[in-house]
C-alpha cells in the first residue's frame, strides 16, 4: 500500500474505523470482567481468591502479553497480531462458556482469553499511530475514546443478556462479537514503508536515467531496486546490503538496544506507578460501594458516568493536543497528578452516590486526557520505528500492578476491615509515580530522539571513480563535489 497517500487520510480513515470498533470491544470485555467473576462466584465450588486469580490473570495478560504483541508486530505486521489475537480471545471466550470445572475455566478463560486479549490490544493501540502523522494525537483521541463507548454500552448489553439467558449463552455472544475483531484486524494492511522486503529497500545504487528532482517530490524517499548481478560495483551496496541509501531511517534497533535507554525505565516505571492506583480502582471500587451502603443496583449508572467522561475527555483531548505549540509531556504529567490526588481524597468525601458519580466522572476526565497521550509521547521520545516495542514494554510493566496492586490492598482490607487505606496508598504510589516525569526532559536534554533527520552524508564510490555523495537531508537529496543540489539531472548508474 503506497504510504503517502494513506497517511492522514485514504485508507487510514479506514484503518481508524477498524480501530474504533476493536478498542469498542476491548472496553467492553474489560468492564464486564467484574459482571462474570459475579456469576463465577455463584456457579463454581472453590474459594473466592481462586475465582479472582482467574480473572486477575486474564486483565494482566492485556498488558503482560505486551512484549509479545510487539515481536509479532515487529517481525510480521500490525494486522497479523491483531488477527491472531482476536482469534485466540474469541475461541477462549467460546470455550470458556462450556466449562464445568475451576481447572478448565482457569485454562480457557484466565490463559488462553487472556493470552488472546494481551495479543489483540497493542498492536490495536498503536495502529493509529503509524497511520496518521500530523493529525496523529486527534486520531489517537478518537480511538481511544471508543474503548469509553465500550465501558459506556458495555454493561448494560451483558447484563441483559445474562438476565435473559444466563452467564454462558452471554459468554458465547461475547465470543462472537470479538470474533469480528479479526475481521477488521485485516483491514489495517502494512504501509509501504514498513512492509517491503530487503530486496526493495536494502540498496544504495542509483538507477539509470532517474531524476533527482522527481523523487525528492516523495515523502518515504527511496529509489527502485536496479536490475544488477550479485557482482555489483557499487562499494555500499557491498558493505550495507540491509539499509537503504538513507541509512538510520529504515532501522529498527533491537530490543536490547531499547531496554539500555534511561528514558524508557522512567517511563515505565511511572506507567507501573500510575496503573498501581488505577487497578485498585477498578477491582475494588465495587467492593467500596458496597461497604458506604450504596445499593449494587447503582454500580451500573457509576460505570455509565465513568464511561461517559472518559469519552468525552479523549474526543476534546484528542482534539485540544493536537495543537503543536502544547507540551504534550507537562499535560500528561498534569492529569497524571490530579487523577492521583481525586484517588487519594476519594474515601474521605465519597460516602454516598452522589459523591461516588462525582469521582467517577473527575476521574474519568483525568484519565481520558491523560491516557490519549501515551501513544504520541513514546513516538515524540523514542519514534515511531520503536512505538510497538515501547508501547508494549510499557503494558507489559504496567501489568505487573494488576496483580500487585489489588493484592495489597486486598490485605489491607483484611488487616483494618476498610478499603479506605487501599486508595490511600494506590493513590499516593500514583502521585509520586507522576513526579518521575519531571527527569524525562532532563534525561531527554543530551538524548538523540529518533526519527528526526539529520543532514548526513554518504560517500559512494564510483567506476570512474569520482565520489558522489549523498544526504539525507530531504531538502538537498543528492550533491556533488561542490555540495549543490541537483536539478532534474539524469545520473548513470554506476551498477
Amino acid at each position: 500500500m503506497k504510504s503517502r497517500a494513506n497517511i492522514d487520510g485514504g485508507w487510514a480513515l479506514v484503518v481508524l474505523g477498524a480501530v474504533v470498533f476493536n478498542l469498542t470491544v476491548v472496553g467492553t470485555v474489560t468492564v464486564c470482567l467484574g459482571m462474570f467473576q459475579d456469576q463465577f462466584l455463584q456457579h463454581y465450588d472453590g474459594s473466592t481468591a481462586f475465582i479472582s486469580l482467574v480473572c486477575s490473570l486474564f486483565i494482566s495478560l492485556q498488558s503482560i502479553l505486551g512484549p509479545v504483541a510487539s515481536v509479532i508486530c515487529n517481525t510480521f505486521s500490525i494486522r497479523t497480531s491483531v488477527m491472531v489475537g482476536g482469534s485466540l480471545l474469541s475461541v477462549g471466550l467460546v470455550a470458556s462458556s462450556i466449562t464445568d470445572t475451576l481447572p478448565q475455566l482457569l485454562a480457557c478463560f484466565g490463559i488462553l482469553s487472556g493470552t488472546g486479549f494481551g495479543i489483540v490490544y497493542t498492536p490495536t493501540a498503536i495502529a493509529v499511530g503509524h497511520y496518521f502523522k500530523e493529525k496523529r494525537v486527534l486520531a489517537n483521541g478518537i480511538a481511544l475514546a471508543s474503548a469509553g463507548i465500550g465501558i459506556l454500552s458495555g454493561p448494560h448489553l451483558i447484563g441483559w443478556l445474562i438476565d435473559q439467558f444466563g452467564w454462558r449463552i452471554a459468554m458465547s455472544t461475547l465470543g462472537c462479537i470479538t470474533a469480528q475483531m479479526v475481521v477488521m484486524g485485516s483491514l489495517i494492511f502494512p504501509l509501504e514503508t514498513t512492509s517491503r522486503t530487503n530486496e526493495n529497500r536494502m540498496f544504495c545504487c542509483l538507477r539509470k536515467k532517474y531524476s533527482a528532482a522527481q523523487a525528492a517530490e516523495a515523502e518515504d524517499l527511496y529509489f527502485e531496486p536496479p536490475e544488477s548481478s550479485e557482482k555489483s560495483s557499487c562499494l555500499c551496496c557491498r558493505k550495507r546490503c540491509n539499509e537503504s541509501v538513507f541509512g538510520d531511517n529504515s532501522k529498527q534497533d533491537s530490543t536490547c538496544s531499547v531496554l539500555k535507554n534511561r528514558l524508557l525505565w522512567v517511563f515505565s516505571l511511572n506507567y507501573f506507578m500510575e496503573m498501581m492506583g488505577y487497578s485498585i480502582q477498578i477491582v475494588h471500587l465495587p467492593s467500596y460501594v458496597r461497604s458506604v451502603g450504596v445499593p449494587q443496583t447503582k454500580v451500573p449508572s457509576l460505570f455509565t458516568a465513568y464511561g461517559l467522561t472518559l469519552t468525552v475527555a479523549r474526543f476534546l483531548g484528542g482534539a485540544a493536543c493536537n495543537d503543536k505549540s502544547i507540551d504534550l509531556l507537562m499535560v500528561y504529567l498534569s492529569c497524571q497528578g490530579l487523577k492521583a490526588i481525586t484517588v487519594i481524597l476519594m474515601p474521605l468525601f465519597a460516602h454516598g452516590f452522589a459523591e461516588l458519580l462525582l469521582y467517577q466522572v473527575l476521574y474519568g476526565i483525568f484519565f481520558g486526557f491523560s491516557y490519549i497521550l501515551l501513544t504520541p509521547i513514546i513516538v515524540e521520545l523514542f519514534g515511531v520505528a520503536k512505538l510497538a516495542t515501547v508501547f508494549g514494554l510499557t503494558l507489559c510493566v504496567g501489568g505487573m500492578s494488576y496483580l500487585i496492586g489489588p493484592t495489597i490492598a486486598g490485605a489491607l482490607f483484611d488487616m483494618t476491615s476498610s478499603y479506605s487505606a487501599g486508595f490511600h496508598i494506590g493513590g499516593s504510589v500514583s502521585f509520586l509515580g507522576s513526579m518521575l516525569l519531571f527527569l524525562i526532559p532532563i534525561l531527554r536534554r543530551d538524548a538523540k530522539v529518533p526519527g528526526q533527520s539529520e543532514n548526513k552524508e554518504h560517500l559512494i564510490v564510483t567506476e570512474n571513480k569520482a565520489p558522489l555523495l549523498v544526504s539525507e537531508n530531504k531538502d538537498q537529496l543528492i550533491l556533488h563535489e561542490n555540495k549543490q543540489p541537483l536539478q532534474k539531472k539524469e545520473i548513470e548508474s554506476p551498477c
